[in-house]
């Protein structure tokens, strides 16, 4: 017997336009001490599964149907009380954005503390020491129990809510997008948690996210759903090798890899099926390049490829020949949502002719560029006597770039890549140095010469909501700059935001204007801000964390179009992330930061095949590759957060560096040339004299 057996279950939510079902008749085992992935876009049912299995679901929520045996008994029959007890006892969860779970004004100590004596009958002395051994369970110091949350940085609020999920041994853990939002370095570390608990506790895991590198980093199988429906189930190592559904296909050919770049990445066109009414057919064949007219009116169940490997697919016999159709971006390109949209394997895939741009211009000149920000603290800090700190954000950076020329820059967070972005395009004013912009310094700009400054560059935010006024309708929001910059013409004005939401894949582009923001999916709403961004035409863009909050299927067909598009118009690019997968394929060249230094510059792809700082070498080893029987590399790097407020004397990597020295911790390195085009700012290659002691 498994230990936990899902049959024919189907969830469904009550809204105001009707019955939502959710989850619609999945069936699923996870066997004792299996690292099961639950794979799936936004909306699929993933985090509707977990909550079912744990009676959480929010109160317009219900179980319309199934069983869901736990150790032999049904959870479904249990009273409240009898659920109430087995929650952290047998089955625990890590929910979805658990950094935010912990109480904002409790030591993280005492919270956990709480959860031992309330939940598990441990008296004040045995919790304590309960709770230092579950932290270093975990990869905490013990003293870190007296801090507050705000005291702990994003990896360490994770593992905590872990050590909490763990208190009490549970048979069964679920975790929900535990690494969703983390830097990759503390992603792979909580990853290595993971790792780590498996060995020495034989848990057992139910892992829910989008990002499969991560299910191909620390699961042993995989199921994939769709639409409220199981798509496919098998091992990792079957599936990732010979997957046997085209949702499957689509997911893995979508997502970056930063082992094996791909030139184009596969985005599946279309949005899921409306489930307020149960679809006909198969719920994917309106986005599958490989749908047959069966495909819409019969739907299939599971089928049995192989022991361990089912697939709901009609065509699931067919799909090793169809296998490397898939593989290609015009293939999908034909399917009936493509169609739809206005996108053909013709039009869409062919090569953009790029525009006649002199790509020996330097547009961007970056010297000395800095921005230091001065913290009172006001009468409570002087009262603990700390006087007034400086946050430097941004120490001193250099560098240029030539028109139509992409620079990524990359780094952990609080590194200073968004201050960055910022102080290029003027929405911070830098402490010293200067950024010229086609000859001039953008800081000396005002009047008429700031307002064509403005007119030529433009930033993209992370954020869609950020960038779009709620109450605004589309026509309204891309009109607004537009009439800023003096185009008065009502009819020119139409014309060009027309043919701009056609430009970004938004067909068709009339049915747009009427529309408010919360009428669009995510993957709509990014392409708005995109084609904001685009409106005016600019010379220069700011990209920050542009598809960050996105479905891997719905960011490859943004990053393709972003990248299509700057070629076409000459765009000179910044795209700033946290992600060395999506650089490589977007970017020509790649900055690393850390604590508002480039500590190494060069081609994109060549600093990913051979990065030569001991952070970019850091960096690069932690991105999880979607691909299980590849070994996985550890990053050589202490742990630690940087802390921008007190730097030190010397190299400001040294307190984490596997290769530090002793001039790191006195001499500041400068800049040495690494490799072709290619810096970094490091000892290990740098030609000064060390010092006598």
């Amino acid at each position: 017997m498994a230990l936990l057996e899902i049959r024919d279950l189907a969830v469904e939510y009550r809204t105001q336009r009707g019955t939502v079902r959710a989850v619609d008749r999945v069936s699923m085992d996870l066997e004792e001490a299996q690292h099961l992935g639950v794979i799936g876009e936004s909306g699929c049912g993933k985090t509707t599964l977990a909550r079912a299995v744990m009676r959480k679901l929010s109160a317009n929520g219900g179980i319309r149907a199934g069983s869901v045996t736990f150790k032999g008994r049904d959870l479904l029959t249990l009273s409240r009380r009898e659920m109430r007890a087995l929650r952290w006892r047998e089955i625990a969860i890590i929910p979805q954005a658990s950094m935010d779970s912990l109480d904002p004004v409790q030591r993280v100590g005492s919270q956990l503390v709480e959860v031992l004596r309330v939940r598990g009958g441990y008296d004040r002395g045995a919790s304590k020491r309960r709770a230092a051994d579950l932290f270093s369970l975990v990869g905490l110091e013990s003293q870190v129990l007296t801090q507050y949350p705000h005291e702990f940085s994003g990896g360490m609020k994770q593992r905590a809510v872990i050590a909490m999920a763990l208190a009490l041994d549970p048979s069964l853990l679920i975790a929900d997008e535990p690494v969703t939002a983390l830097d990759v370095v503390v992603q792979h570390q909580v990853l290595e948690v993971f790792k780590r608990l498996e060995d020495e506790l034989d848990l057992t895991v139910m892992l829910i996210t989008h990002d499969i590198s991560v299910i191909a980093s620390v699961c042993d199988s995989v199921a994939v759903m769709y639409a409220g429906r199981l798509m496919e189930k098998a091992t990792a190592a079957d599936l990732f090798a010979a997957p046997y559904h085209p949702y499957t296909l689509g997911l893995q050919n979508a997502f970056p890899n930063l082992a094996a770049p791909r030139e184009e990445l596969i985005a599946i066109e279309g949005y899921p099926p409306d489930l307020l009414t149960t679809p006909v057919g198969c719920r994917f064949a309106h986005r599958c390049p490989f749908a047959i007219e069966a495909c819409t009116t019969i739907e299939p169940e599971p089928d049995a490829i192989a022991p361990g490997h089912t697939s709901a697919c009609l065509r699931s016999g067919e799909i090793p020949e169809l296998r490397p159709l898939a593989s290609k971006a015009a293939t999908w390109l034909s399917s009936q949502a493509a169609r739809e949209m206005g996108l053909s394997p013709t039009t869409a895939v062919a090569e953009r002719p790029a525009a006649d741009i002199d790509q020996d211009e330097i547009v961007l000149d970056v010297e000395g560029l800095a921005k230091h920000y001065k913290l009172h603290g006001g009468l409570a800090a002087l009262a603990r006597g700390k006087g007034p700190q400086t946050v430097y954000a941004v120490n001193g950076i250099t560098f240029s770039m030539h028109r139509g020329e992409s620079l990524g820059i990359a780094g952990e967070s609080g590194c200073g890549k968004s201050t960055t972005g910022d102080l290029l395009i003027r929405l911070l004013e830098p402490t010293e140095g200067r950024v010229n912009f086609e000859g001039q310094d953008i800081a000396h700009l005002t009047g008429r010469e700031l307002k064509d400054f403005r007119f030529k560059a433009q930033l993209m935010s992370q954020n869609p909501f950020e960038a779009l006024n709620p109450r605004f309708t589309i026509y309204r929001s891309l009109s607004e700059p537009l009439i800023i910059h003096g185009w008065d013409d009502e009819q020119a004005r139409l014309e060009r935001i027309l043919e701009t939401l056609d430009q970004v894949n938004l067909h068709p582009a009339d049915s747009f204007l009427g529309k408010y923001p919360h009428q669009l999916s995510g993957g709509q709403l990014q392409r708005i801000v995109l084609a904001r961004a685009l409106i005016l035409r600019p010379d220069f863009l700011i990209a920050d964390e542009p598809v960050s909050m996105l479905d891997v299927s719905v960011r490859a067909g943004i990053l393709n179009t972003m990248r299509a598009l700057t070629r076409e118009m000459g765009l000179t690019t910044v795209y700033i992330s946290h992600d060395l997968a999506l650089l490589q394929y977007t970017c020509d060249r790649v900055a690393i930061m850390y604590l508002g230094q480039i500590v190494e510059l060069g081609p994109a792809r060549q600093i990913i095949a051979d990065p030569k700082h001991p952070y970019t070498q850091a960096l690069v080893s932690a991105v999880p590759v979607p691909d299980p029987t590849m070994p996985r590399r550890t990053p050589r790097i202490r742990e630690g957060v940087p802390q921008a407020r007190s730097l030190p004397t010397g190299c400001l990597f040294q307190d984490r560096c596997p290769e530090v020295m002793d001039i790191c911790r006195s001499v500041t390195p400068s800049w040495a040339t690494v490799g072709e085009g290619q810096g970094a700012l490091c000892h290990l290659y740098s030609e000064e004299p060390v010092p006598e002691a």
